[in-house]
């Protein structure tokens, strides 16, 4: 598998589309849960937020806890 596939499969980090796909949330529930103080945490990146993988990994957990 080269580079550009591995990378583009597991991002280091994604957009709040990608980590709602991902997820299986829409983006005005997952701009609910950030308004509540539920979504993991954002980085920005310039103009862009992002998400990283190891915040992403942490409110699964987080999410599995609760549930």
């Amino acid at each position: 598998m080269s580079d550009q596939a591995s990378h583009s499969s597991d991002p280091d980090a994604y957009s709040i589309r990608q980590f709602c796909e991902r997820h299986g949330i829409s983006q005005s529930f997952f701009f609910k849960l950030q308004a509540q103080g539920r979504a993991p945490r954002t980085l920005k990146i310039g103009a862009r937020r992002l998400i990283s993988r190891e915040d992403a990994r942490t409110w699964r957990k987080q999410q599995t806890k609760t549930a």
